[in-house]
């Protein structure tokens, strides 16, 4: 009885010792982590929006689309 006493009282400082640390390196990972998704996605935007305006893009798009679609009605 009394080992578990001794481990449950070494369990509970280490706990407490963990948990004040303040912040880890992993808390500064995530605040990098959340800039790299937001730069990755207004990079996505941008090209997204470079191809929705650039009319040979678009005509290429369809005719690849129309020929997918007409070569799919006809096995």
């Amino acid at each position: 009885m009394k080992s578990l006493t001794i481990f449950t009282t070494a369990s509970q400082r280490l706990a407490a010792r963990l948990f004040s640390r303040g912040r880890t390196q992993a808390d500064k990972q995530r605040g990098a982590s959340a800039l790299e998704y937001v730069v990755l996605a207004a990079a996505i935007i941008f090209i997204v929006g470079i191809l929705a305006t650039n009319t040979t893009v678009q005509n290429t798009f369809q005719s690849a689309f129309e020929n997918l679609f007409s070569s799919a009605q006809n096995p």
